[in-house]
């Protein structure tokens, strides 16, 4: 591909697509709307603590650690004991089924282990029940998915969740290829010093960023990439690929809360990665996380990440920010038996945070056309979430463009 490639979006998928480009020999450069790189991605530094923005860390991978390595930022693994994960039923479990229900869902799975694959247009809650039951669907896999994907189980697609859909070929994203290090990872003074380095290392290579813009003069067959949200992407497509504008427009999007809280030393702790939330257990939040065992350097201070919303609780993005302080102090009095006031509270909320992926959104990925040759679109509401698979995809995004003309 010769001239340059504009990447409308510095978020995390406008970097690694830059980065990718920028490492098969193509000119770029990244138009982005507001001031900073990163996106959704901030690391906020405070007395008590680092607070996250939105993810915490990124599962490792090949791509990851060769893209960390390039941009000069070190990751670190999760301590031994952010490896444990819990399910509250009654109280924090790390398996919080019982002997019989594991013996109905162990029975079950044998029953139909040559149908485990999720169907097409199969719900989430309906695949688990088929082939797990009832209990294993409640206390496992909807709160386990719930903590990922904030959904309905009653709507979420088990095919887009578990890879198993259909998709056009345009869509492609590969499968993560394993690193050297494993599970969940993260610089040490956060995320953003991800995307911070990133930023450096793309304009030491050459590439423009055009900050506080979203709008550029791009040719009718001008490469573009577009790493933007849903909805900001069906705006930039909605003269050149009106179908895919009118389709991406239509995705419904979650809005989450995450709250991060700081407490005394010796406050009521629980060492682990964190804790999920069933429905029926009477809390609001859909999990909390165990900053301080999870990473290393997450304090001085005991940190806890508290999250809300999701597509069962609309509504609490509404909540100021006294009412978290009055929920965050009930619901963790419950969890731990014991009531800390806390040092601090930083409330974030994010209006349309990610996408729903439900069977509605299955079936317009499995029917979207493709743009444009010279448009390619990167996002998590592509048939793939997570920032690994956000990477997965860009590398893709960027070999179309080297192997056109």
């Amino acid at each position: 591909m010769t001239g340059i490639i504009t990447v409308v979006g510095a978020g995390f998928s406008g970097l690694t697509t830059a980065y990718f480009l920028i490492k098969r020999g193509c000119k770029v450069r990244v138009v982005e709307k507001s001031s900073r790189v990163g996106g959704l991605i901030e690391t906020i530094q405070t007395e008590y603590g680092m607070v996250e923005k939105a993810a915490n860390g990124i599962l490792s991978s090949a791509k990851l650690e060769a893209i960390a390595d390039d941009v000069g930022v070190p990751l670190i693994t999760t301590r031994h004991e952010g490896r444990k994960r819990f399910i509250y039923r009654g109280k924090p479990r790390q398996l919080p089924l019982n002997m019989f229900e594991m013996f109905k869902t162990g029975a079950r799975m044998a029953t139909h282990a040559t149908s485990l694959s999720p169907r097409p247009f199969e719900s989430n809650s309906e695949w688990g029940k088929r082939v797990g039951g009832g209990a294993a669907t409640d206390y496992l896999l909807a709160p386990a998915l719930g903590g990922i994907y904030a959904g309905d189980p009653d709507r979420l697609s088990a095919s887009l969740i578990f890879g198993k859909a259909t998709l056009p070929d345009h869509l492609r994203s590969n499968k993560p290829e394993k690193g050297k290090l494993h599970g969940t990872v993260a610089p040490p003074k956060g995320m953003q010093q991800l995307t911070d380095g990133l930023r450096a290392w793309l304009e030491s290579a050459g590439v423009d960023f055009v900050f506080n813009t979203d709008s550029v003069d791009i040719g009718a067959n001008d490469p573009i990439a577009i790493c933007l949200s849903a909805n900001a992407a069906a705006d930039y497509l909605r003269e050149a690929a009106p179908a895919i504008s009118d389709a991406l427009s239509a995705i419904e999007m979650l809005a989450l809360v995450t709250v991060t809280a700081f407490y005394r030393e010796d406050a009521a702790t629980l060492n682990g990665f964190g804790c999920l939330f069933p429905r029926d257990q009477g809390f609001r939040a859909r999990g909390v996380l165990f900053n301080n065992s999870i990473f290393e350097g997450r304090g001085p201070a005991h940190s806890e990440t508290w999250i809300f919303g999701g597509a069962l609780d609309p509504d609490i993005i509404e909540l100021g920010d006294d009412h978290f302080h009055e929920l965050i102090a009930a619901e963790r009095e419950r969890f731990y038996g014991k009531r800390d006031e806390s040092l601090a509270l930083y409330v974030n909320r994010r209006p349309s945070a990610i996408p729903h992926y439900t069977i509605e959104l299955e079936r317009s990925l499995t029917n979207l056309p493709a743009p444009p040759p010279n448009i390619v679109v990167v996002g998590n509401y592509l048939g793939r979430i997570g920032l690994a698979k956000l990477i997965e995809r860009a590398a893709v995004v960027a070999e179309h463009f080297r192997n056109s003309p």
